[in-house]
């Protein structure tokens, strides 16, 4: 085997499947890369078992072949190459020889035959989403997704399809966040799909509006496929929470506030944070104000920002952290937050979007 390309581009597509290789493995060829030299196309796929990624890039090919790298060190020796063309080779001994200009490595690969096959999925439907839209989804909704293993099912977002419409719903127990989207499908299903797999997958999609995702999956496993990249991901088995039921469907009390001043109202509560004890935020609602609050060992802030409310007072708590990530999700120049109690769920939401949800459970004063 032997080929030819540009150092900065074997990196980039390197740093692309690197996402899916195991960090330590007591099997060797779970924390390689899989390179296939063939038809002037230099193919490269990861997978650690629950996830694989297949990209490619052109290359001059004078030997076809394959080998399976190492890929913390192969993709460190790579990247600190000149910016210019790399020969890479490999003996029937699978030793292999990197040179760039001056440089000059010899490493031992590893035998490709052994490298797991990426999974056949049967599909059973798909939708197409460009990848700006798919990024926004995630990026609103994977902060609810629970870091728990010991409750697998809340480890993933449920994403389920609904008479052309695609909600995505994470819950990790203190929170759900929730947006909509319309789909190109006719068929009704849903499936789980690992936060760990979408935290992964926002760190390839590029955002790009022009940029068409496909995302396709069976019984166990989602297919999503990029410009130039193929990911697939073990699906999470199970029934998803039944989320639906604990929206309140009336309010009491409804505030209306300019998302950005509440925001950066909460972002000065953080200097006092104290992370062992997690204090709560207090929040009392009167008429056209609301009084923040927050006492810590570290010291003590209060802070007032302006809002729409004129009813009953009301004081209620929040674990500074939950309250953050759902506000600073949402989009538009108003929110809207909606209680029913100091013990019951906030609803938070944008005026301007009535497809995107967050709810919070509030902490006891």
């Amino acid at each position: 085997m032997k080929f030819y390309c540009d150092s900065k581009k074997l990196s980039e597509a390197i740093n692309i499947v690197s996402k899916a290789v195991s960090v330590k493995s007591p099997v060797a060829h779970l924390e390689g890369i899989l390179l296939i030299a063939k038809g002037g196309i230099l193919t490269l796929i990861s997978n650690n078992l629950e996830i694989s990624i297949k990209t490619s890039i052109s290359s001059n090919i004078s030997e076809e072949g394959s080998i399976v790298l190492n890929c913390k060190m192969f993709s460190d020796i790579i990247r600190k190459l000149p910016d210019d063309v790399c020969e890479v080779s490999v003996n029937e001994k699978n030793n292999v020889t990197i040179k760039c200009l001056n440089a000059d490595y010899k490493i031992v690969g590893l035998n490709a035959e052994e490298f797991p096959q990426m999974p056949q999925v049967e599909i059973k439907n798909s939708i197409t989403l460009s990848s700006k839209v798919l990024k926004e989804i995630i990026s609103k909704t994977l902060f609810a997704v629970s870091l728990d293993n010991a409750r697998k099912i809340l480890t993933g977002s449920l994403y389920e399809i609904e008479d052309g419409t695609l909600t995505v719903a994470a819950v990790d127990g203190y929170r759900l966040a929730l947006t909509k989207k319309e789909v190109n499908t006719d068929s009704d299903s849903k499936f789980i799909i690992p936060g760990k797999t979408q935290g992964e997958l926002l760190k390839i999609i590029s955002g790009n509006e022009d940029e068409d995702i496909k995302i396709s999956f069976s019984d166990n496993y989602a297919l999503i496929e990029g410009e130039g990249v193929i990911f697939t991901s073990r699906l999470i088995e199970g029934e998803f929470f039944a989320y639906r039921n604990t929206i309140p469907a009336e309010s009491k009390y409804i505030v209306k506030i300019d998302c950005y001043n509440f925001l950066k109202a909460i972002e000065r509560v953080e200097p006092i944070i104290d992370e062992v004890s997690k204090n709560c935020v207090k929040f009392r609602f009167e008429n056209g104000r609301v009084n923040i609050k927050c006492e810590t060992v570290l010291g003590v802030v209060n802070d007032v920002c302006e809002c729409e409310y004129y009813g009953d007072e009301i004081e209620i708590g929040f674990n500074y952290k939950y309250l953050h990530d759902a506000v600073s999700r949402c989009e538009g120049e108003e929110i809207e937050l909606k209680m029913n109690s100091p013990f019951n769920p906030l609803i938070i939401n944008s005026v301007d979007d009535d497809k995107s949800l967050f709810m919070v459970l509030p902490v006891r004063i």
